[in-house]
């Protein structure tokens, strides 16, 4: 009899816990999931043209030395050129891209900042984001590119709107929006930009 009590108790202990781990699955199930609505821990997204992007990567050379403006480049120098904050022009300029090393899409991000600003958010008066896709060649990331977008805040022009939220450890992060331009004549909406990302200081 004791042996038959001992031999139940394995299933209604069984039992019990597969009940208890169906209700805490319908119970977690209720809750809602943001995570593939929130913020990039790093790196800049944005949705332009109905499609969603979240470029993570900065700029990385291939087994070749990379080359801009004829200078070799490593990968460090390139690390600080894609995240660099200018303290004596309180400038920053921000570079991402899809891929690290072939990337499709990438986009160039840059406003004026004081890092002694304490008080958010900040609308930095002068700002130029262009938005870069690889396959149209062009020049990479430079004003006579012109087969690619590109938008501009300024004494002229109000396309872009930046919204700096923060500041912290020197680590720099806030939105964007506005309504970019190419030398085809086209232009179309930028939204529901969010960038984050690390900056060395250089002078």
């Amino acid at each position: 009899m004791v042996w038959c009590l001992w031999l139940r108790m394995p299933s209604l202990h069984y039992l019990c816990l597969s009940v208890i781990l169906l209700l805490l699955s319908a119970f977690f199930c209720k809750i809602p999931n943001d995570a593939g609505n929130s913020p990039l821990q790093s790196g800049i997204q944005f949705k332009f043209k109905n499609q969603k992007f979240a470029l993570i990567y900065p700029m990385q050379r291939e087994r070749q030395p990379y080359r801009r403006g004829h200078v070799r480049q490593t990968n460090a120098r390139l690390d600080t050129l894609s995240n660099w904050l200018n303290i004596s022009q309180n400038y920053v300029e921000i570079i991402r891209q899809d891929d690290p090393l072939a990337p499709h899409f990438g986009m160039a991000l840059g406003f004026e900042f004081d890092p002694e600003t304490e008080t958010f958010p900040v609308f930095p008066a002068l700002a130029k984001l262009q938005f870069k896709d690889f396959s149209w060649g062009g020049v990479e990331f430079s004003p006579r590119d012109s087969s690619n977008f590109t938008g501009v805040s300024n004494a002229i022009s109000d396309d872009l709107t930046i919204q700096v939220d923060g500041f912290r450890n020197d680590t720099i992060y806030g939105r964007f929006n506005g309504v970019l331009l190419s030398a085809a004549g086209p232009m179309a909406p930028i939204d529901s930009g969010y960038f984050r990302a690390f900056v060395y200081r250089v002078e």
